[in-house]
């Protein structure tokens, strides 16, 4: 744990496999990241972007190596499509969001999606989610337009320019539908959500979970088989964190808290019985073991049960060693 020699402004002490990962970004030293940091702002930067209050190690640990990642991408000159997987609850969505904001104060074309932006209009997402055991109306495989999606993101590698609906979840009391679009040119691309990269695996064992009732047990096989549709997705990722909690049920707590600023912010509400269902789905809608293992992701970061950043480690290295940085 910590840093060989510390940088004052950091908190203490660092997650385990720190400076590791940063100098992995194409930094020369810890030092010299630490101080390209602090002349653009330090754990200040943008501050005001995120949606409700961040701990500093959030923004020092993994918000700025994000904005680290983008740097080395923007500078490289390829399209480059990063992708964020974590639990519902955790952050990913503000934290993907203030890394726009921030990447444009910077100067860099960036977007934010998520694989929520491309549920099914109402009428489809319906008969998508129809006879679901957990009553939910969305989130599950087998919700998203993936041929749109698709389109989307070879038109962007093409021309830069990506174009994607929008999801309101506001909408039909809570069930949420398209509402419009946005298009904007980008250089990078961040794309998140709860099961990015999961991919399903052959090992029967993990199909059998004797937590399972006998109506999930039933739907399970359907969410596996339409997860194999998301693989043409997964393949156009350059980059795949994987913000992975230490317990899966910790998405459970994470999302109620979510849910209070949902609530203040659009007015939206979920009732106890509505959560629930929403936390079994995700406990129990794909084997557990398939969230915590994503054979994609080259980034993982380890997060402690209050979300605070425990360690990181980077399990492929696909930075190009020739590719321009300047972080440093």
């Amino acid at each position: 744990m910590g840093l060989n020699q510390p940088i004052p402004w950091l908190p203490h002490p660092a997650p385990e496999g720190f400076e590791t990962f940063v100098n992995s970004l194409g930094s020369s030293s810890i030092h010299a990241w630490g101080d390209r940091w602090q002349a653009l702002g330090g754990l200040s930067l943008a501050r005001e972007a995120w949606p409700v209050p961040v701990d500093d190690s959030w923004v020092a640990f993994l918000a700025l190596p994000l904005l680290s990642r983008i740097e080395h991408a923007v500078h490289s000159g390829r399209p480059t499509l990063l992708g964020v997987s974590a639990l519902p609850g955790c952050g990913k969505s503000t934290l993907c969001s203030w890394a726009k904001t921030a990447s444009q104060r910077l100067g860099w074309r960036v977007e934010h999606l998520s694989l929520d932006d491309f549920y099914w209009p109402a009428e489809a997402l319906e008969r998508s989610m129809a006879g679901n055991p957990w009553r939910v109306p969305r989130a599950l495989p087998g919700s998203h337009d993936l041929i749109t999606m698709d389109d989307a993101l070879r038109e962007w590698r093409r021309s830069s320019v990506i174009s994607a609906p929008r999801f309101d979840k506001a909408l039909r009391q809570g069930r949420g539908d398209r509402r419009g679009s946005t298009t904007a040119e980008a250089d990078v691309v961040l794309l998140e959500g709860w099961f990015l990269g999961v991919a399903a695996h052959k090992t029967p064992a993990q199909l059998e979970d004797q937590g399972l009732s006998e109506t999930e047990r039933v739907w399970r096989p359907q969410a596996i088989d339409a997860l194999h549709h998301y693989s043409t997705i997964w393949a156009q990722l350059d980059d795949l964190w994987h913000l992975r909690s230490s317990r899966t049920d910790a998405s459970s707590r994470w999302k109620e808290e979510q849910l209070i600023t949902l609530r203040r912010q659009s007015g939206v509400d979920y009732s106890s019985g509505d959560l629930s269902d929403f936390n079994r789905m995700v406990q129990k809608a794909l084997p557990s073991s398939w969230l915590q293992q994503l054979d994609q992701a080259n980034v993982v970061v380890d997060l402690s049960n209050s979300r605070s950043v425990e360690k990181i480690h980077r399990r492929k290295d696909q930075l190009s060693a020739s590719s321009a940085s300047a972080t440093g």
